[in-house]
């Protein structure tokens, strides 16, 4: 096998992996439940509305390790 062939391979193998990994990722999807759908709505809505915690500044903090 001559080596040419062996360098030009990826060249044609990853364009290909990607048109196949598109068509497979943007292919209709079947009906979705209705539940599910309200289910997945109130996780969103319940991750947007959760406290975000107060971020720790080590230079501000009472304790020396020195």
């Amino acid at each position: 096998m001559p080596t040419w062939i062996l360098w030009l391979s990826p060249v044609i193998v990853a364009p290909m992996l990607a048109v196949l990994w598109t068509a497979w990722a943007s292919r209709p999807r079947g009906p979705v439940q209705a539940i599910e759908t309200v289910q997945e709505y109130a996780r969103f809505r319940a991750a947007l509305t959760t406290p975000i915690p107060e971020v720790r500044n080590p230079e501000r903090s009472t304790a020396t390790t020195r």
